[in-house]
């Protein structure tokens, strides 16, 4: 009888193990399949470093091919960077706030998804409040390092990002990053209004050393957070429209 049991056990034990392992390999595959992608897109991206923050020189130059990117995926929108950051993405934008969730670049199916600009949003970004969503990532790919913006320091390193269009560049002055519910008023409309910024000022993870004018479109970026059931971090900022040479 006790052999019986022992070969019962062994039975599951391995079972366990198998499937432990299978998931995994899964996960390291998916994780080095989406930095493949990734990084496939990104030779098609040039950037020239400007001074460092803080100093007042040159931005940041960055160069994106979208005629080579659309030959990857036509839904290519922009490209979204952050100097000495995770942040370098492509941005997609589907029919519908589902297909890129769980989707990469080239379209085949994957847990790390990929940044895409919400439907309802115009392609080039010209509506008051634009939408970008993107997974919280243990491993910190996609929007995983986002939620560093809930540390000061951090911001104090990282004050701004870059966005590229196939027709403008922005710097993205950041103003304020929040914990919301997930069905927040920020992803209600894309147009937002004085109020609501001053709120998420007021009540923003960090401060900006000097105030940062609000008037031009603002960018939302969007990822999971777990302060509590279905909580989401949004870190926003205004686009600052750029001329190459622009300091």
């Amino acid at each position: 009888m006790k052999r019986v049991i022992y070969g019962i056990l062994l039975v599951v034990l391995l079972g366990v193990f198998s499937y432990s392992a299978y998931r995994i390999g899964d996960y390291l595959y998916q994780k080095h399949r989406s930095q493949t992608v990734v990084n496939e897109a990104a030779q098609y991206v040039t950037v020239t470093k400007g001074g460092a923050v803080g100093t007042g020189e040159l931005d940041d130059q960055v160069e994106v091919n979208f005629e080579d990117l659309w030959r990857i995926n036509e839904d290519v929108v922009a490209w979204l960077y952050g100097p000495d950051s995770r942040f370098n993405y492509p941005v997609v934008q589907g029919s519908d706030n589902d297909y890129y969730l769980y989707r990469l670049l080239d379209g085949t199916w994957n847990n790390n998804g990929s940044l895409f600009l919400d439907w309802r949003s115009s392609p080039d970004f010209s509506d008051g409040n634009s939408i970008i969503y993107g997974h919280h990532m243990k491993t910190g790919d996609m929007f995983g390092t986002l939620v560093k913006y809930k540390d000061q320091s951090y911001y104090d390193s990282h004050p701004f990002l870059y966005l590229t269009t196939p027709t403008q560049k922005y710097r993205v002055d950041l103003f304020a990053g929040c914990v919301v519910e997930d069905d927040a008023e920020i992803y209600q409309s894309m147009s937002v209004s004085d109020s609501l910024l001053e709120s998420y000022r007021s009540r923003s993870t960090f401060r900006p050393a000097e105030e940062i004018s609000t008037d031009g479109p603002i960018l939302t970026l969007s990822t999971c957070s777990y302060e509590f059931d279905d909580a989401r971090y949004v870190v926003l900022g205004v686009l600052v429209p750029l001329e190459d040479g622009e300091s």
